[in-house]
């Protein structure tokens, strides 16, 4: 599978909670939101609605949380971990919750940082335990979340 395909499979699964997916789906679905979200402010720019960014972002958030998250249980599936693990990142979305509700105008772009020392050292250490989890290598077998995605490894049919 080349990376194009990988990058829009999340998409195509975007609810689907079941199976396995793969570091190349991983990193590819991330490139491809980080171009689409430089694309859209690059869009609001050009169209002189730098006022509608925060809301364009929000959209975003929306469109790809769902799909982010099933594809970080189906990654944890890969090598055999429970979704549940995500909640190691649980540090991590209370502070940006603190970040974006302490503010008296909840949307403005500047980031501030507000967060105390003894907040965000634990949130960033919880974000780089999650993203070691989500790039830590894969059952070569099948598991019980299903068989590898990458069966050429193993010998399976693709």
């Amino acid at each position: 599978m080349n990376a194009v395909a990988a990058s829009v499979l999340p998409l195509k699964r975007y609810a689907e909670f079941g199976g396995r997916s793969t570091r190349t789906e991983l990193l590819a679905f991330h490139v491809l939101t980080g171009l689409v979200a430089v694309a859209v402010g690059a869009l609001a720019k050009w169209l002189g609605q730098d006022a509608w960014r925060p809301w364009l972002d929000a959209g975003l958030v929306a469109i790809f949380l769902l799909p982010t998250l099933a594809l970080f249980v189906r990654r944890l599936h890969d090598w055999g971990r429970s979704g549940w693990w995500l909640l190691v990142a649980t540090p991590a979305a209370l502070a940006v919750i603190w970040e974006l509700t302490a503010r008296p105008r909840p949307f403005t772009r500047s980031i501030s940082l507000d967060l105390p020392w003894w907040m965000m050292v634990p949130a960033l250490l919880c974000l780089l335990a999650l993203w070691a989890l989500l790039l830590w290598d894969d059952d070569v077998d099948a598991n019980r979340y299903g068989r590898n995605p990458r069966g050429w490894l193993s010998g399976e049919p693709a």
